[in-house]
């Protein structure tokens, strides 16, 4: 029996199978993932539908796709940002704003105090010791002290100011 009774072609007229690259594949499983179906894959890519549906099936395209979909909307829920956490967020950064100016003011102050003489020096202390207060709150020196009173802080930042002044 030959090839034309049986209904094949001659082997000379059959066309040559070709394989579908890596790459390819990759193409085909992102755009089965964007949401095309993969037998409108095939048919625009001309490749036999078969061919395409049978590998998808293989390597588990639709659950690996479900599950990142899935992975996708958990991540999705935590984004969101309360009233109450936006607020306390810019409140925090008001406060640690006000530490940085308040440890620039005690280091401008600590160099002025070591240009002073010693008698300028006495004459000066009860300031002096308003500002060693504020550095040590400021840096956390203090063993008492657990850091910047954060009421205190609050407060300050809705509008009040603090100005360390010199007597003479």
């Amino acid at each position: 029996m030959s090839g034309q009774e049986n209904g094949q072609r001659p082997l000379a007229k059959r066309t040559a199978r070709r394989r579908v690259s890596l790459e390819r594949w990759e193409q085909i499983k992102t755009a089965y993932a964007s949401g095309i179906g993969l037998r409108e894959i095939a048919r625009n890519m001309g490749i036999p539908a078969g061919t395409v549906l049978a590998r998808a099936k293989r390597e588990g395209w639709s659950k690996q796709i479900n599950h990142a979909k899935s992975l996708a909307k958990r991540d999705d829920t935590s984004t969101a940002v309360t009233t109450f956490e936006a607020v306390s967020a810019s409140i925090h950064q008001r406060g640690e704003r006000h530490i940085e100016r308040m440890a620039g003011v005690s280091e401008r102050g600590v160099d002025h105090i070591e240009t002073m003489d010693g008698p300028e020096i006495l004459g000066s202390i009860d300031q002096i010791e308003k500002l060693d207060k504020v550095a040590r709150r400021t840096f956390k020196l203090d063993d008492n002290a657990a850091g910047p009173d954060i009421e205190a802080l609050q407060i300050l930042s809705i509008g009040g100011s603090v100005h360390l002044g010199r007597e003479h």
